[in-house]
């Protein structure tokens, strides 16, 4: 009779310890499920990052001036309409382009390094003419 209270009290140590073993095992898998939540959490704020997506480049133009020569000579370029178009002057002479649009536009530049935006909002075959030479610099396809 001694037999059974002594089968009890070992068999209820043993549940005591296996479950203290599933608690250890638990303890030591909580680590590991905090790391894993740990980077969910990081993607999300990887996301919600404070640098603005990359918007595309705005269509650009480079004319190069040097006495009567003007680079480029009629190249077509295609533009949105009302879309920015970029002009980048390198010129050794001040000048201005005449931009045959609806309504007509005048873009002025200085001696050396400049730029100018430049919007055309009628949809059409546009030329850009260097007022000195009257070098067609440029035709802007505009949809």
């Amino acid at each position: 009779m001694r037999l059974a209270p002594c089968l009890a009290a070992a068999t209820l140590a043993a549940l005591a310890l296996t479950g203290c073993a599933g608690n250890d095992d638990a303890a030591s898998r909580t680590p590991s499920t905090s790391a894993t939540s740990a980077s969910p959490d990081k993607t999300p704020s990887a996301t919600r990052s404070t640098t603005p997506p990359a918007e595309p480049e705005a269509p650009s133009l480079q004319i190069t001036i040097e006495g009567d020569r003007v680079a480029p000579n009629g190249q077509r370029l295609e533009v949105p309409v009302g879309e920015p178009v970029l002009l980048r002057f390198s010129s050794d002479r001040a000048g201005e382009l005449h931009v045959h649009s609806k309504p007509e536009q005048v873009v002025g530049f200085p001696t050396g390094t400049s730029s100018e935006e430049l919007v055309v909002e009628t949809p059409g075959v546009v030329e850009i003419e260097d007022h000195a030479t009257g070098v067609v610099v440029a035709q802007l396809e505009v949809s």
